[in-house]
């Protein structure tokens, strides 16, 4: 999702293209190592937390957490002001309102200064939409807050098309997928910034049993604001993100 809380210590900025939500604890909701079926539910198509990056401990975060927190971030990013215009995000704010217990299902972990959600859904995303809010002239968007406490912040996010893994460009049923990488500028009214690097990653699944979209989003903590800002700490390589985006695809697609 779109916008993140902003806090005057530890900023997390509005980062686009990413799926966020306050996780926490030492355990998920449901069990991914649970063998897969022909009929099988979001649940099974999950990574395994033994596939999780190093230094990545399972978190609890629920489908409705998720879409409670994800909603309030949305309903705030409807008052910014977008630029260019057309580069406005509409795809979160489709799937949100569609998400619950029955058809998706969450793995989310935590690390030292990063966060990490996959969400495996039978609810369809708009991943052509999520192309062109972030491609093209989309490449580069500004986000002005125009409400709140955040009122005069200007939000700058670079993205970055990363090349699909081989291994899921050769599965049959790979329909749609995108990879991207976000380097977000977060600069406040009164001059002092903070920058923080995300990844997102989608893809939608044309399975035998029922079609699924995977997402798959890796946060990096922002470092407290400065002047100037401190450069970010990516939480990982842009090839290590590609890598364990090719085995959420793969799992998905069992």
């Amino acid at each position: 999702m779109r916008v993140l809380g902003l806090r005057r210590r530890g900023v997390p900025v509005l980062a686009a293209l990413l799926v966020s939500a306050t996780i926490a604890g030492c355990q998920t909701d449901v069990d991914p190592t649970a063998p897969a079926t022909e009929s099988a539910v979001p649940a099974d198509l999950l990574l395994a937390p033994a596939d999780l990056p190093p230094g990545f401990d399972p978190a609890q975060l629920s489908v409705s957490e998720l879409v409670e927190g994800n909603g309030a971030r949305i309903e705030s990013a409807a008052d910014a002001e977008v630029q260019p215009p057309f580069c406005r995000p509409t795809a979160d704010a489709d799937l949100n309102p569609r998400l619950d217990d029955v058809n998706s299902a969450i793995l989310a972990a935590r690390a030292a200064s990063a966060s990490l959600v996959e969400l495996v859904t039978t609810a369809p995303r708009d991943i052509a939409a999520d192309i062109g809010a972030s491609t093209g002239r989309c490449a580069v968007t500004t986000t002005i807050i125009r409400a709140g406490t955040l009122q005069g912040a200007r939000i700058v996010t670079r993205h970055t098309r990363l090349p699909i893994p081989p291994g899921a460009q050769q599965l049959s049923a790979l329909r749609q997928s995108v990879l991207l990488r976000s380097d977000v500028t977060t600069t406040l009214p009164d001059g002092s910034a903070t920058n923080q690097v995300g990844f997102a990653g989608y893809a939608d699944l044309g399975r035998e049993s029922g079609a699924v979209t995977v997402q798959l989003t890796v946060s990096g903590d922002a470092p407290p604001v400065a002047e100037p800002p401190p450069a970010p700490e990516p939480p990982m390589s842009d090839a290590a993100f590609g890598a364990l985006f090719d085995e959420a695809v793969a799992a998905a697609a069992r």
